[in-house]
Formats: C-alpha cells, sequence, structure tokens
C-alpha cells in the first residue's frame, strides 16, 4: 500500500497490516512530519437503478396539504356565512325595535299633529298626564261675572285666546260647560267668537252671557268645541 507523506510528499509502501482501521501514526523519516494514517476503506459504486423504491402511500404530502387547504377554505366561507346570518337577524331586531320605538318618539315629540290625525289619542295622553294643545290657541284671564238683569240672574264669562303657535290659526266655536262640582254635567252651551285667524302671538277676547243658569251649578269648563257640538245649547 503506497503513502505519501502530507508535508514533503514522500512515499512510503507499507503492508496494509501495519495499519489499524481507526488509524496509526506515521512518521517521515524525510522530513519528520507526523500523521495519521488510516486503513483504506472499500467503497463500491452502487447504481440508483438498483436501490428498489419504496413508496409509501400512506403519506401524500401534497394530498394532505390540499386537504388541509380545503378545510381552511371551508371554516372560512362558514365563518363568512354565519357573520352574514348574524348581522342579518341583527338588522332584523333593529328594525323591529326601530319600528316600535319611532311611533313612540314621535307621538312625543309631535303630540299636537297625532292626535289632529286621531282624535281619540287624546284619552291616551290624558291618560298619562299630558295636556294636548292641537289648535295651537290657550285659553287665558277667564273672569265669571254673577249679574242681574231686569230681576233675572245672569251668567256672564269673558276671557282671551291666544295664538301659542308658530302660524296662522282659525279660531274654533267655544264649549261651555257648568257642571255640579261632583262630575255631572248641568248645562252647556257653545259660542263662536267671529274673530278672524290668528297670526303667531295674536290675541283675541271673547264675552257670552247665560240667563237663569242652573242654582246647583258651582263649576264652570271651557275648552274648544267638536264638529258634532257646533251650535249645541242646552241641558244634557
Amino acid at each position: 500500500m503506497i503513502i505519501a507523506c502530507p508535508s514533503c510528499s514522500t512515499q512510503y509502501d507499507l503492508p496494509p497490516s501495519r495499519l489499524a482501521a481507526e488509524g496509526t501514526m506515521i512518521n517521515c523519516s524525510a522530513c519528520g512530519h507526523s500523521w495519521i494514517e488510516g486503513r483504506a476503506v472499500e467503497v463500491k459504486n452502487v447504481s440508483p437503478r438498483s436501490v428498489p423504491a419504496v413508496i409509501d402511500h400512506a403519506y401524500e404530502p401534497d394530498h394532505d396539504v390540499r386537504r388541509i387547504m380545503e378545510a381552511a377554505r371551508e371554516a372560512r366561507e362558514g365563518f363568512v356565512v354565519k357573520r352574514r346570518q348574524k348581522l342579518r337577524r341583527l338588522r332584523g331586531w333593529a328594525v323591529f325595535a326601530a319600528s316600535l320605538a319611532v311611533p313612540i318618539v314621535l307621538a312625543g315629540l309631535f303630540p299636537e299633529a297625532v292626535v289632529r290625525a286621531a282624535p281619540s289619542a287624546i284619552n291616551v295622553y290624558s291618560a298619562l298626564g299630558f295636556s294636548v294643545n292641537v289648535y295651537g290657541l290657550d285659553l287665558r284671564r277667564i273672569e265669571i261675572q254673577h249679574l242681574i238683569d231686569g230681576g233675572t240672574r245672569v251668567l256672564a264669562v269673558r276671557g282671551e285666546i291666544a295664538n301659542v303657535s308658530g302660524g296662522e290659526r282659525k279660531i274654533p266655536w267655544l264649549r261651555f260647560g257648568l257642571d255640579d262640582g261632583g262630575g255631572t254635567e248641568l248645562y252647556r252651551w257653545t259660542l263662536d267668537s267671529g274673530a278672524r285667524p290668528l297670526r303667531p302671538g295674536e290675541i283675541t277676547t271673547f264675552v257670552t252671557r247665560v240667563a237663569s243658569p242652573p242654582e246647583t251649578a258651582k263649576n264652570l269648563q271651557i275648552r274648544f268645541a267638536h264638529a258634532d257640538e257646533i251650535g249645541l245649547n242646552a241641558t244634557p
């Protein structure tokens, strides 16, 4: 077996038996260099064709990647669908709540318009303790006088009508009622003031008289007359 010194390239012919498999220390007699020389290992050239191909059908990387991607896509689509369904439900509840809240808010903000559209609604407002002025007019400075005219008792009522709205208002008929103090109406009548429509902030006056009013009458109620009460002048 021919070996050469790595330092000076001096060659030596040594039998393979002198070299251990794990390596033998060699000293070069020419230059004094020392190195470890191992026994040559036989290397065989094996053609790739001779190696049997082993295919593990249970593990297919491409198939697993596609399966993971498909599962992720399905999960994403399911999340999007559920989110859309949730948003639709929330919008439905919001519309439902708004449909309930909007009429209530409008009824609170515009009671006059509500009562004009549905006159019976004034009873609801009254039950809730709200006073609704659908006419935009206010009755003020009411004065009551008891007079004797030619030996006849006369009840005289005077007052003012003020336009408290932001627009021109016609003055409806006035309705007067006398009750016994217990809620029983004894006599009622109506009055057309004859005044022209009032502009915002304007005030007009009215005067009415009743001869021989009921002696048991104690209270006087005044309000604007309904359409079916116009011209009324009688005892209930």
